[in-house]
């Protein structure tokens, strides 16, 4: 019974993740990832110079050509950020009855991410594939130190140790700042804590060590790197004066009374949680909070002197600052766990559905803006309109659709008519005037929602004019 219940649920959490990256559009980047960059990326060579990103830009370019490769990633490497702060959690203390509350909560809080975080992650193709399933191995390793601390007897066969080495070379190939939190990682576990265990494991540790080496230098020998490094390089620098790095990067961004707020909280969460984890005997749990404690600043510590910098670089410390807050929150209601279960799963159900509904909602959008632009491509006129989306919370949209040169590259024939913004109230309202009409072919029912948007133009003009 509690292994059905655990699966169904980790099931669902799988299809509401996947159904988000099914539906959600391609903005900015994706959409050349998905067309003429990203057929060219690897045959052409384009992959020596452009990064070290080698995994997360053969995800990227996977994710936004086939639309099932999409459901599947964001189905699987949420769902597994998620299974693996439960493991943690369970490796500190045994769970009383089925577990799943820090996962529960994991994946509500996940889903209420912060809006920036949101829309750089989980609203662009792009952002998800490098930043999200980097995330991973940190929670990985500590699952592993914690699992084989003080116990010596663990044995792993000779298919698994291969299975993690290569996990621990794979896992540099998306984001730097995680390929070097990897590194430092490990190398922290080898010198403060091999003593502690057994033989079978500290071969292990020796094979994550030599894997995530490798995987950094192959990352890093990359071209791309040594232009960053000379200052030639276009994009990325190591500055403290760019405007993109962490700091500047915050200042631009936020208000100052966000900042402070923000900051505020999150130094007395830092310092409450250094004093608890010093009070508390439990040694597993010491170790997993000052780990992920520590891996949260050293994660975002590069972009102090590396632009660009962006809400998505904040994903795998917002990650780690929730395994704390679920794990020990969950340790501490232990004895609530049939009454706090039953709340988090609910909360993240009904967050969950919300948002496919919107991801739902902005496929469609994106899918009718393309369906139109191809029509206004046919015809001979001097205005091009372009729909808007209900709004952009929750996407990365780098300009509004009619300003977008990505999709005006691939989508838009003639660059010099007047691009005109439709509000998405008043063409939703003209593809409903022709729902339950039928036509002889999809030219018909183009023609026909390009007659519906005509007359609200006219309708609009007619308002502005009094």
């Amino acid at each position: 019974m509690t292994r059905t219940v655990k699966l169904s649920f980790y099931f669902i959490l799988f299809i509401i993740f996947g159904l988000i990256g099914l539906w959600m559009p391609l903005l900015g980047d994706d959409l050349h990832w998905g067309t003429y960059f990203g057929s060219n990326y690897f045959p052409h060579g384009i992959f020596t110079y452009y990064d070290g990103r080698y995994l997360g830009d053969l995800l990227v370019i996977s994710m936004t050509k086939i639309k099932p490769v999409a459901f599947m990633a964001y189905g699987i490497f949420p769902t597994t950020i998620v299974y693996l702060i439960q493991k943690i959690r369970e490796q500190i203390t045994p769970e009383k009855n089925i577990g799943l509350v820090s996962s529960a909560l994991a994946a509500a809080l996940i889903l209420l991410s912060p809006v920036m975080i949101f829309k750089q992650i989980l609203g662009w193709h792009a952002g998800f594939a490098n930043y999200l399933p980097s995330a991973i191995f940190p929670l990985f390793l500590l699952y592993l130190v914690l699992k084989n601390y003080d116990n010596k007897n663990v044995h792993y066969y000779r298919t698994s140790m291969i299975l993690i080495f290569l996990a621990s070379v794979a896992t540099q190939f998306f984001a730097e700042h995680i390929t070097l939190l990897n590194c430092f990682n490990v190398i922290l576990v080898w010198i403060f804590f091999r003593k502690h265990f057994g033989e079978h494991f500290k071969k292990v540790l020796n094979l994550i060590l030599a894997g995530n080496i490798l995987g950094a230098i192959l990352m890093f020998i990359n071209g791309a790197y040594i232009k960053i490094l000379l200052g030639s390089d276009a994009y990325r620098s190591v500055s403290n004066g760019s405007k993109d790095t962490l700091f500047n990067y915050l200042k631009i961004t936020y208000t100052p009374k966000h900042l402070i707020v923000v900051g505020t909280f999150v130094l007395i969460f830092t310092i409450f949680m250094i004093f608890y984890s010093l009070k508390i005997n439990n040694t597993k749990q010491k170790i997993a909070n000052f780990a992920l404690l520590l891996s949260t600043y050293v994660a975002i510590a590069p972009f102090i002197v590396v632009s660009p910098f962006g809400s998505r670089c904040m994903f795998a410390s917002y990650v780690f600052l929730v395994t704390i807050f679920t794990v020990n929150l969950d340790i501490f209601f232990n004895n609530y766990e049939k009454i706090l279960l039953p709340i988090f799963a609910l909360l993240t159900l009904c967050l969950g559905v919300r948002m496919d509904y919107l991801s739902h909602d902005y496929g469609k959008t994106f899918d009718m803006q393309i369906q139109y632009s191809q029509y206004q491509n046919t015809i001979t006129r001097d205005d091009q309109y372009f729909l808007q989306y209900r709004s952009d919370k929750y996407i990365w949209l780098t300009a509004p659709i009619q300003n977008d040169n990505n999709f005006s590259e691939l989508y838009v024939k003639n660059k010099d008519r007047n691009m005109i913004p439709i509000n998405y109230w008043d063409w939703t309202d003209a593809m409903r005037k022709l729902k339950g009409k039928k036509f002889k072919t999809h030219d018909d029912y183009m023609r026909a929602f390009d007659k519906q948007i005509l007359k609200k133009v006219k309708l609009i003009q007619a308002k502005t004019n009094k």
